[in-house]
């Protein structure tokens, strides 16, 4: 089997992710504590064993019927594929916080990326239709947000190649919309509002924009709007 990775930084129940992880994919390794996407995904790469890797965020929770058997064609073995995760708050379902395989020589060689990782990293992408586990990122008022603004921030400067305009103004429209009562929703909503207005005033400025992937930044600016 490929080699599967689960990525953990500070999330307060990773430990039990990982356990349950193991039960699924018992040869499954952790990378815990590497600061930075770019930097946590190298370490992966590094580690892995396999011509392809995958990739579970400690905050996903997986579905049971998910078993990371997939192994791409060997004229895919350089793109990035990205399964659909369930989006607690809100009911989207699409790739963002989805289980991810990635191409190791691709990943080991890259030197830089865009502002979103997965679709810009290796240039080959391609979407699972297979749901793989809920995005679990609503276990604090500051997760939520974060994980809310960063989203919606790509969605409204609409930097990810090949996204559809109309599919990208509804999940934009929803995360900003839906969910208010559910566990940190208002935080979620907050931060969707947020990341759109972010994301619209600069996107045309990749440096800005690339404030999303600086999570000290992001709790400056959730503490900013936090008590205003």
């Amino acid at each position: 089997m490929l080699d599967v990775f689960f990525l953990s930084y500070d999330e307060p129940f990773a430990d039990e992710h990982y356990e349950l992880l193991q039960l699924v994919a018992p040869h499954a390794k952790r990378v815990h504590g590497v600061k930075g996407i770019f930097n946590g995904h190298k370490e992966c790469a590094r580690r892995a064993m396999t011509k392809n890797f995958y990739v579970i965020d400690a905050d996903a929770i997986l579905e049971p019927d998910f078993d990371f058997s997939f192994e791409p064609e060997w004229h895919q073995q350089d793109h990035i594929f990205v399964w659909r995760a369930k989006n607690p708050i809100n009911g989207l379902i699409y790739g963002n916080g989805g289980v991810k395989l990635f191409p190791t020589k691709v990943i080991r060689e890259a030197n830089d990326w865009l502002i979103d990782f997965t679709t810009s990293v290796a240039g080959k992408f391609k979407p699972m239709s297979q749901v793989s586990n809920t995005n679990g990122f609503n276990y604090s008022s500051f997760s939520t947000y974060k994980s809310a603004f960063r989203e919606c921030t790509k969605l409204a400067s609409k930097i990810i190649h090949n996204q559809k305009d109309e599919e990208t103004e509804t999940r934009l429209h929803i995360w900003c919309t839906v969910g208010a009562d559910k566990p940190y929703g208002k935080d979620g909503i907050r931060g969707a509002i947020d990341g759109k207005e972010w994301g619209l005033k600069y996107k045309d400025d990749p440096e800005m924009l690339d404030k999303v992937n600086d999570f000290e930044w992001l709790h400056e600016k959730y503490m900013d709007t936090t008590c205003t």
